[in-house]
């Protein structure tokens, strides 16, 4: 193994400006997600992008309104990321929570061969943290970047407090890394 990857999770449209689960919190993460992807793409990093894509009757929808349908606008990168999309080792659409469930994540990422694997997008306490966990169940070193994930406010959901305890969970637990 050689290098790192950067995968960017679900940075896309229904978790920003569009749709049941649009998100302010989300949308004022995209500079520092941006910026991420900048620096890593100078550097010659693998980008990965994940996409959740999801169709009508998606049984995610008994947990989540209908959000991120293949299709619709919402399901579409941040239009920040979509000058990247053509050139990023690949684009993984997932529907679940883990984007190496039902994906072949893990085969690009056995393409790759990173020493370690760096994280940022949407949402921390649900697909970053669960793809995170995923990453440390196949052995991965994981970089996960403070300011470069964000999740929702909702009632009994603090941004904040959630932030607080995922990163701590992911860092704590699982073992990666928190820059």
């Amino acid at each position: 193994m050689t290098g790192r990857a950067l995968i960017v999770i679900d940075t896309q449209e229904g978790f920003t400006r569009l749709g049941n689960l649009a998100s302010e919190t989300c949308t004022a993460a995209i500079p520092g997600i941006v910026k991420a992807v900048e620096r890593e793409r100078a550097n010659g990093t693998p980008i990965l992008f994940t996409k959740d894509s999801h169709r009508e009757g998606d049984p995610e929808f008994e947990m989540f309104p209908p959000h991120c349908i293949v299709g619709t606008e919402e399901h579409e990168l941040v239009e920040e990321l979509r000058p990247f999309e053509a050139e990023a080792a690949a684009v993984i659409p997932k529907t679940r929570y883990s984007a190496f469930h039902g994906t072949d994540l893990d085969g690009v990422l056995r393409g790759l061969a990173p020493d370690e694997v760096h994280m940022v997008g949407l949402c921390t306490d649900i697909c970053v943290l669960h793809t995170t966990s995923g990453l440390r169940d196949r052995d991965y070193r994981v970089v996960v970047h403070r300011d470069g994930v964000e999740t929702f406010d909702a009632p009994g959901h603090d941004h904040v407090e959630v932030n607080t305890w995922a990163l701590s969970h992911m860092e704590g637990i699982l073992g990666a890394k928190v820059v």
